[in-house]
């Protein structure tokens, strides 16, 4: 059986697929540790409280191909997200749970022994610890091997987004095992070190990278472990996101055609999808979700907006309400997330994680063909194996906001017209229904894929 290409690194078991589920095959020198956290009561009381990830052990392994080991079904993930993708919030959710976690195994004679933001996925509305290998027996004396990891992983994000601006977070793809810790101090303000924790968790310990402590002073007791993690724990606790102002702030109440329009959009969008079958949906250029919310709760639906503020409030929203289906998620389109990791197999692109019965572009074509220069066949292109059906709106150059977007440029786009965007999403789509919104000439389609 081949491993997943994100699974070569760990020597204790690996994640493969099999008809259409994701698997994790037990390797028998995991055996000990993966017996004590089912035996503990540590899988039992984390998955009460939703914070790992359910599995069931296949009974059958040699159906696979194994002689030896375990196999295990994990509740299936619907999509997977990357950290690179998180916003604040998310990050510092995902920080806290790993702590929680660890502290939670110390309890129960185990303790974590990496801790990276990949072994967290964000499902029904919350983080959730996927990795069910990354449990091992703990040692008395011995230090938490994966401290320098949670600091390089989730703290450098964290103080990146919270000292310099928000979208430092994506440093994370150009250093997926974590952001070095000199390269983080290059970055961070001198001011940082008056924050005595981040004196400590960071400026102190790259200054001290490299260096080893003889063998009899590495000894770590239990006590100062568990006040190790009950420190990081309050330290992330109180780390914060000053509220920047941007381009897409109040997008609906402040930069677009006023109240009238959103409420003839809203009503439209409503009576569009209100005819078709689906039960996943992506909503791309999102903004603050407010079509995202619109598609009712039995829907898996993602939303992705480049800008942060906007899928921050909406993750936060979330937490709130207790939406449970929407998953939002920050990627510019224009330059999104790529496939990395080695032999660029390990991480997927996101344009190859998209896949829904329902795909939204709502006010979103103008500003890839005019603000991007994409032409219109090559984001006729893209949609077209994302979904089924898509509701896409047509904003012409006649509009208030592509006059805007024209101001300060020439306008070269001559095939930016409304028969021209017809004639090519024609070719690639079969249209359901076509109508103007409200008083704009703005128009929206509901197309079927070819």
């Amino acid at each position: 059986m081949t491993p997943h290409p994100a699974s070569y690194r760990d020597n204790s078991g690996f994640v493969f697929r099999y008809e259409g589920n994701v698997y994790r095959y037990v390797h028998p020198a995991y055996e000990a540790h993966y017996t004590r956290l089912m035996g503990s009561g540590l899988y039992e009381a984390l998955l009460k409280k939703n914070r790992l990830v359910a599995h069931e052990e296949v009974k059958d392994a040699a159906k696979f191909g194994f002689t030896n080991g375990s196999v295990l079904l994990p509740q299936q993930i619907p999509f997977i997200s990357y950290p690179y993708e998180w916003s604040f919030d998310m990050w510092k959710d995902a920080a806290l749970l790993t702590l929680e976690i660890a502290a939670a195994s110390l309890k129960k004679q185990m303790i974590l022994k990496d801790a990276t933001p990949f072994n967290i996925q964000f499902y029904n509305g919350k983080p959730i610890f996927i990795d069910t290998l990354s449990f091992e027996n703990y040692e008395e004396g011995k230090p938490w091997v994966a401290y320098r990891q949670f600091c390089e992983c989730f703290l450098a994000p964290l103080l990146l987004m919270q000292y310099c601006h928000p979208d430092t977070a994506k440093l994370f793809s150009v250093y997926p095992n974590g952001i070095p810790m000199d390269v983080l101090v290059s970055l961070l303000p001198k001011r940082s070190r008056w924050n005595m924790n981040t004196f400590l968790h960071v400026h102190l310990q790259a200054k001290l990278s490299g260096r080893q402590k003889p063998a009899a002073e590495n000894k770590f007791s239990r006590q100062k472990l568990e006040l190790l993690l009950k420190g990081l724990q309050s330290y992330v606790q109180n780390i914060s996101l000053k509220k920047t102002k941007t381009t897409w702030d109040n997008y609906y109440t402040d930069t677009i055609l006023g109240d009238d329009y959103l409420q003839a959009k809203t009503k439209l969008v409503t009576a569009f999808i209100s005819d078709i079958q689906y039960t996943t949906a992506i909503d791309l250029g999102a903004n603050d979700g407010h079509f995202s919310l619109l598609l009712g709760n039995d829907k898996t639906v993602i939303a992705t907006d480049a800008d942060h503020n906007c899928i921050n409030e909406l993750y936060l929203s979330i937490k709130r309400t207790n939406k449970v289906n929407l998953l939002p998620l920050v990627n510019n389109l224009l330059t999104p997330s790529p496939a990395i990791g080695w032999a660029n197999t390990e991480r997927e692109s996101i344009t190859a994680r998209l896949k829904a019965g329902l795909v939204m572009a709502l006010a979103l074509v103008h500003h890839l063909a005019i603000a991007g220069n994409v032409p219109l066949a090559l984001i006729a292109d893209w949609l077209h194996p994302m979904g089924e059906y898509l509701l896409v709106e047509f904003v012409p150059k006649s509009d208030e906001k592509v006059k805007l977007l024209l101001q300060h440029r020439k306008d070269i786009f001559d095939g930016y017209t409304p028969e021209d965007f017809k004639a090519i999403f024609t070719a690639k789509y079969t249209i359901l229904k076509e109508q103007q919104v409200g008083h704009t000439n703005r128009v929206l389609f509901l197309m079927k894929r070819k």
